[in-house]
């Protein structure tokens, strides 16, 4: 049988091949990163679709209703239009006739004057008359006393003047009753006149009236009209805002479509992302076990002893009863109410806070390398943390997120594989969470934290090569 011949060359490259499965890792947890961000972003957008969707539905409907009170404002003003030329016809037809009565009362007022001027003339004729009646009374006195001195031969001669006499008194008692008369109809002249004249001066302002209707109708008729026009423009403008609003509803089912499409496509990738990450984290974590990664294994070394002192630590509080063990193991998460991301609180926090927060500052100086040290429970609570991470929150998400990381709750599909392991430690690779936007990539050692013949949690170093 031939020896088989050992190349020490590509023993050499065996050195190269926990680097490369890191690189590997870290590459998967990256591009599972950009994924994730990529499924976000487009989550985010769809929901922005699906408002802009909705508002350009609303949009549509608002359209129609706009399209229906065009078409019915162009109905009400063609009607108004009709009404409106009927109405000015009855209108000048109504002005005409008010002209006219207008022009009919200035000839009453003239009329009703020579009427006054006639019963004063009357008058005067009616005084020549009584006068005229005085005297001829006198004359027929005198007649009779001349004719009763003649006797008998006077006798028919005092006759006649006694019916001249009273002729005379009845035409005095008739002149009386006509100048009463004329008194009482220059009283009733008098009030008419005075109406007449309000009447032509009401009529005078009438026909100012009557000018400013007719110019009112006519500017009234071109509004009108104007209305109309605009309508036709507005209904126009109206169907071309129609027709664009259903292509944007067409642009915008397409784009639904391909979002939905694409998000399928990316979770479907970022699944397999998921697994490999998972796959090659479980890779890096074989070959740092086979102790084909001495960098790695001296972390791995540093870790465990970090966590027998810790260990140490804990057991000696419960012996001393600074800590009882239904403390530690305390699983009655308490919301802390308003916190954002949420954050909780178990009987453990306080004794976490004052005694394993020092310690875990302390894993992280004095070697670079080292990025984070954290505690966290069989259900991937954090009862403390690093100073740097434990402060007090502001409000702004971007800032608690990265920097109030006590009492959260992150339990990623590598963590819960931690938590399944019995292994003495565990590899991985993962994206650590930054502010919620940022993230950095670190290698990380899970190490069971069994205390008092019971597993806590795991205690966990994050590094950089």
């Amino acid at each position: 049988m031939k020896p088989f011949a050992f190349d020490t060359d590509s023993a050499t490259a065996l050195d190269h091949i926990p680097a490369s499965c890191g690189d590997v890792t870290v590459g998967c947890s990256d591009v599972a990163g950009i994924v994730e961000a990529v499924i976000r972003t487009s989550e985010r957008l769809r929901e922005e679709h699906t408002a802009l969707h909705g508002t350009v539905t609303a949009l549509e409907a608002d359209q129609v209703k706009v399209a229906e009170a065009t078409d019915e404002a162009r109905l009400l003003s063609e009607r108004a239009i009709e009404r409106l030329g009927e109405g000015t016809t009855l209108i000048n037809a109504s002005l005409g006739e008010i002209s006219s009565l207008l022009e009919l009362v200035e000839a009453l007022a003239q009329h009703v004057t020579g009427f006054a001027a006639a019963m004063e003339q009357v008058r005067r004729s009616s005084k020549d008359i009584e006068q005229i009646a005085e005297t001829t009374n006198i004359l027929a006195l005198n007649a009779t006393i001349e004719a009763m001195r003649a006797g008998d031969a006077g006798r028919t001669f005092a006759v006649v003047a006694g019916e001249v006499k009273s002729l005379a008194n009845d035409t005095r008692r008739t002149t009386a009753e006509i100048v009463q008369t004329i008194d009482a109809l220059e009283v009733e002249a008098g009030q008419v006149i005075e109406q007449i004249e309000h009447g032509s001066e009401a009529s005078a302002k009438a026909k100012h009236s009557v000018a400013a209707i007719e110019r009112t109708i006519s500017t009234v008729g071109e509004i009108v009209e104007e209305v109309d026009r605009n309508n036709d423009t507005i209904a126009h403008a109206t169907d071309t805002i129609s027709h664009h609003v259903g292509r944007v509803q067409d642009v915008l089912e397409s784009f639904d479509q391909a979002a939905i499409e694409n998000e399928t496509k990316l979770k479907s990738a970022y699944d397999r992302m998921e697994n490999l990450e998972l796959t090659a984290s479980e890779m890096f974590d074989r070959i740092v076990q086979a102790g084909l990664s001495p960098q790695d294994s001296a972390m791995v070394d540093q870790g465990q002893a970090l966590a027998q002192r810790l260990v140490a630590c804990t057991e000696a509080a419960i012996a001393a009863g600074e800590l009882s063990e239904a403390e530690l193991f305390d699983t009655d998460y308490v919301e802390i109410t308003g916190s954002n991301p949420v954050r909780y609180r178990t009987r453990l926090s306080d004794w976490a806070h004052r005694v394993w927060r020092p310690f875990l500052d302390g894993a992280t100086e004095g070697d670079e390398r080292v990025m984070a040290a954290a505690c966290t429970d069989m259900s991937g609570f954090l009862p403390t943390h690093l100073t740097q991470f434990a402060r007090e929150p502001t409000g702004n998400l971007a800032h608690d997120t990265a920097f109030c990381r006590n009492g959260r709750k992150i339990f990623d599909p590598i963590d819960q594989k931690s938590k399944q392991s019995n292994a003495a430690y565990m590899m991985a690779v993962y994206r650590q969470e930054g502010d919620g936007e940022q993230y950095r990539v670190v290698r990380n050692i899970y190490i069971p934290l069994i205390i008092n013949g019971r597993r806590w949690g795991d205690f966990e170093l994050a590094y950089s090569l």
